[in-house]
């Protein structure tokens, strides 16, 4: 089967290697110099930057923590408002069922009865009153008869004047 009596290695004489020269015997290296200073300068830590974004991170904790408290004190403020809110609706329903009471006839008569002293009528007191004359309209003197105004102009006005505040009354 195998050539080698059953072993895997294999003879480098059999093939040919090329040789790799050494890269420094071809090109020669160029040392490039620092301006600065001839030691290796190590990069700065930016310790500024990270100020910044912890200083920013505070803020926006800041500005959070302030904002549920004053998301806090506005829900006081209005489980306060709703509770005055009840209240006020309870005592409106009161004063609504006590302004039922006073307009209920039962107890204006009562009222009227016990507390003021007053009583009911008798039929014996009720005076009826009947016009039998019915209605009419009565002609002044002064629009009947115009040549005779001048005099009579003072009483029309002062009998005028009197059925207004006959009316009024």
């Amino acid at each position: 089967m195998s050539r080698y009596n059953d072993s895997s290695a294999v003879k480098l004489e059999r093939f040919p290697v090329e040789r790799v020269q050494n890269q420094t015997e071809q090109q020669p290296l160029e040392v490039l110099e620092s301006k600065t200073s001839p030691r290796v300068k190590h990069q700065a830590v930016p310790y500024g930057k990270y100020a910044v974004m912890i200083a920013c991170v505070f803020a926006v904790a800041l500005v959070i923590v302030s904002s549920y408290m004053q998301l806090a004190s506005i829900n006081l403020e209005n489980a306060k408002m709703r509770q005055e809110i009840a209240k006020l609706q309870d005592e409106e329903h009161a004063l609504n069922a006590k302004k039922e009471q006073m307009y209920n006839l039962s107890y204006v008569e009562d009222y009227a009865e016990n507390k003021l002293g007053m009583v009911k009528l008798d039929k014996s007191q009720v005076n009826y009153v009947e016009m039998d004359t019915g209605d009419r309209m009565v002609l002044s003197a002064a629009v009947a008869q115009p040549e005779q105004a001048g005099g009579q102009m003072l009483d029309v006005l002062s009998q005028a004047f009197s059925a207004v505040l006959e009316y009024l009354r």
